[in-house]
């Protein structure tokens, strides 16, 4: 008798760890997701026009089939697990840092479109695009690329990939800051 209390009790602290454990990961999968798309991008309000173009453009959903990437996709390095969760994290501290300490129109969003290489990961674009390499065998710049022969990024040809119109809700916003003075 005493030895099946035992199982019993060992069994059902098995149980309650493993579930503990369970619904742990279904809690962080479910932050990780939801911090991952644009309406939580978009919570800050210097991040509104790139929300908006974001919208009207292939990747933001705005395709025959509606397939949306997340701005994680694009904006965390997907080089390894370990590299994108910390990616993220870093990304989403340093953002709010941003807002909560600056003055949202000083930033000047047409430096930053012009470094965009530093914050639009190939590997994002290469976790989607996994057959581009042969789907684009017969043009030389991205054989080019793939050969390793140029230090070029996606970005650097593709530049309004992920943010159609850019530059329409960026002048839009600037005003709005101008006016609302």
């Amino acid at each position: 008798m005493k030895k099946r209390k035992k199982v019993f009790s060992w069994l059902s602290i098995i149980g309650v760890l493993l579930l503990i454990t369970v619904i742990s990961w279904m809690v962080v999968e479910t932050g990780i997701e939801i911090s991952s798309r644009a309406d939580f991008c978009g919570v800050c309000h210097a991040m509104e026009p790139m929300v908006k173009s974001y919208h009207d453009s292939t990747h933001g959903g705005n395709n025959p089939r509606g397939v949306m990437a997340a701005c994680t996709d694009c904006h965390v390095s997907h080089e390894n697990v370990f590299t994108h969760f910390i990616g993220k994290a870093q990304s989403g501290t340093h953002d709010a840092w941003v807002t909560m300490t600056r003055d949202e129109s000083t930033l000047d969003w047409q430096e930053l479109r012009d470094r965009r290489e530093e914050y639009v990961y190939d590997s994002g674009c290469l976790t989607c695009h996994r057959n581009l390499e042969a789907a684009t065998a017969d043009k030389s710049f991205h054989d080019n690329y793939f050969n390793e022969v140029t230090e070029t990024k996606c970005v650097t040809c593709h530049k309004a990939v992920g943010h159609s119109n850019l530059n329409k809700y960026l002048l839009e916003t600037k005003y709005k800051y101008h006016f609302d003075e």
